[in-house]
């Protein structure tokens, strides 16, 4: 199957240097601006093209990886073009194939292809993608086909309802980018305490926690005041915190007494659930 891409950014000169060490065959990429896909084309070893229906005339499978509110517009520009049997896909985490409207009277078939990862930078991130889980919706006999591709690849795969796309995002969204948010204040808590060099122990907490997470799963992985219903600790926690640290420290408590229920039906959690309301 060859390969081609529109758009330049990090998706798609992530992906496609993944593909390119996977064996796969990469035409090269097309763009606005024509600086970054030459740059992508050149470490892929594939060809630059400066008008992207030279790029379509020659691929099976086409990648638009521009940003989320330009892929309706450029797949309108595609859309008169010969395109009766070929595939295009994006990697938009929250949209769905329903972007590419009337692509079913071209002949044509539309995907939504999102790997579960952060991507922070386009020259190495691809190495990130060989552990990388996929999510894939729309048209067969397209989905099967790239399924089996993304197979080949190693990675998981796996199908997805095109009406559940939001709260997929919603789901990578929470773990990926509000762990940020969770780092940012544990590490400024960290720093009033005069504990500024103390980022490498809050690296290995994280990733520890995770592991466990992993490993176990949330519920088995909980520690802590909260599953251990300490309502001392719990509320010395308040006390020390701003009004704002606050009102985030009790919103995840009371959803981390949900998990501790769970891990732990026998105990009571009453006076704990009181302190946080």
């Amino acid at each position: 199957m060859n390969i081609g891409f529109i758009g330049a950014g990090k998706a798609g000169f992530s992906l496609g240097q993944y593909l390119v060490a996977k064996g796969q065959t990469v035409v090269g990429y097309a763009s606005k601006s024509p600086e970054p896909a030459q740059e992508a084309a050149s470490l892929t070893k594939s060809a630059f093209f400066s008008d992207p229906a030279k790029l379509v005339a020659q691929a099976d499978l086409i990648f638009i990886t521009v940003p989320d509110g330009l892929i309706g517009e450029v797949w309108s520009t595609l859309a008169d073009l010969p395109v009766k049997g070929k595939i295009f896909a994006h990697v938009s985490g929250s949209l769905s194939s329903e972007v590419f409207r009337g692509i079913q009277e071209t002949g044509a078939y539309g995907l939504s292809l999102h790997p579960l990862m952060a991507i922070p930078d386009k020259y190495d991130s691809y190495k990130l993608l060989y552990e990388t889980f996929f999510a894939i919706e729309g048209d067969e006999p397209a989905l099967s086909q790239v399924m089996g591709l993304v197979a080949s690849w190693g990675n998981e795969v796996q199908p997805l309802d095109k009406s559940k796309k939001a709260l997929y995002h919603c789901a990578a969204s929470i773990v990926s980018n509000f762990t940020v948010a969770l780092a940012f204040t544990g590490a400024a808590l960290l720093e009033s305490c005069g504990l500024s060099e103390a980022k490498q122990a809050l690296f290995r907490l994280t990733l520890n926690n995770a592991r466990s997470i992993f490993e176990y799963g949330p519920v088995a992985a909980l520690t802590g005041p909260v599953e251990r219903g300490d309502v001392a600790t719990v509320a010395g926690h308040l006390a020390v915190l701003s009004p704002e640290d606050q009102e985030l420290y009790k919103l995840l408590a009371k959803k981390l007494l949900k998990v501790a229920s769970l891990k732990r039906p026998d105990k009571d959690y009453a006076p704990l659930a009181e302190l946080l309301a």
